[in-house]
C-alpha cells in the first residue's frame, strides 16, 4: 500500500535541500567576487603592507623597531618598502629622516644580498622614533594609491623576480639608499632613490617584472642627478 501522506513531505525536504545548496553557491560566489573586488585582502599586497604601518593611536610617537617587527615576517620586500616609503611622505621633510632611511635600506639590502633570512638592525636605529601623526597622514595618502596599483600588479616577467635577480635589486636598492644621503641636500631629489627602492620592494612583493625595470629607470634618474646636481 502506498503512503500517500509521505510524498508531499519528501517533496519538500527535497526542495529545501536543493534551495539550501543554492544559497550555499550564491554565498560562495559572493565571498570570490568580493576577494576579487578588495585587493588588500590579500597578505602580499601592497595596501596590506601598508595598514601594518598605521601607529597606535594612543601614542604620539612610533619607533623605526616597532615598524620593523610589524613587518618581519612579511619577507625583504616590506622592509625597504616601509622606510623608503617614510622618506618620501611627509615625514621625510624632518631634517636628517631620508638620511636615517638609506641607511635602513643599505643595512637591510645588503643582508638580503647575502642570502639572510631575517634582517638585523642597530638597537639605535631601532630606537628612533618620529611623529606619528605625520605617519598617520602620510599613510592615509599613500592608501589611495596602493588600492589602484594593487589592482595593476601581477606576477609578470618572473625571470626578474627570481632569486638571482632579487640579488641585483638589493645591490641597485644599497645604491638608491646610499645615494639618498648626498641628495637629501637637494629639495626634494631625495624622492627619486626613494622611489626607486619602493618600486623594487613592490616587484618583490607583488614579483612583477615590469616593475622592476620601472625601479632600474628610476635608478638610472638617480645617477643622473647625482652627476648634476652633486657632483
Amino acid at each position: 500500500m502506498t503512503d500517500n501522506n509521505a510524498s508531499p513531505s519528501n517533496s519538500n525536504a527535497g526542495t529545501d535541500r536543493n534551495q539550501a545548496a543554492l544559497d550555499e553557491h550564491d554565498n560562495a560566489h559572493y565571498d570570490k567576487g568580493d576577494s576579487k573586488s578588495d585587493p588588500s585582502s590579500s597578505e602580499h599586497s601592497l595596501t596590506a603592507v601598508l595598514e601594518q604601518l598605521e601607529p597606535n593611536e594612543d601614542a604620539d610617537k612610533i619607533s623605526i623597531g616597532d615598524i620593523m617587527d610589524s613587518l618581519n615576517s612579511k619577507g625583504f620586500g616590506p622592509l625597504i618598502f616601509a622606510p623608503a616609503l617614510i622618506a618620501i611622505m611627509p615625514t621625510g621633510g624632518i631634517p636628517g629622516v631620508p638620511t636615517i632611511c638609506g641607511v635602513i635600506i643599505t643595512l637591510i639590502s645588503v643582508q638580503m644580498l647575502f642570502g639572510k633570512e631575517r634582517p638585523w638592525l642597530p638597537q639605535f636605529v631601532d630606537n628612533i622614533s618620529f611623529d606619528e601623526d605625520k605617519l598617520h597622514k602620510g599613510v592615509n595618502i599613500a592608501s589611495k594609491a596602493t588600492k589602484w596599483i594593487d589592482k595593476l600588479v601581477k606576477p609578470r616577467l618572473k625571470s626578474l623576480t627570481s632569486d638571482k635577480a632579487k640579488k641585483v635589486a638589493a645591490a641597485l636598492c644599497i645604491f638608491a639608499a646610499l645615494a639618498m644621503i648626498p641628495l637629501e641636500l637637494v629639495p626634494f631629489a631625495v624622492m627619486i632613490p626613494a622611489a626607486s627602492v619602493i618600486l623594487f620592494a613592490i616587484s618583490l612583493i607583488t614579483e612583477d617584472g615590469y616593475v622592476f625595470l620601472a625601479g632600474l629607470l628610476l635608478n638610472l634618474a638617480t645617477i643622473y642627478f647625482l652627476i648634476t646636481q652633486v657632483l
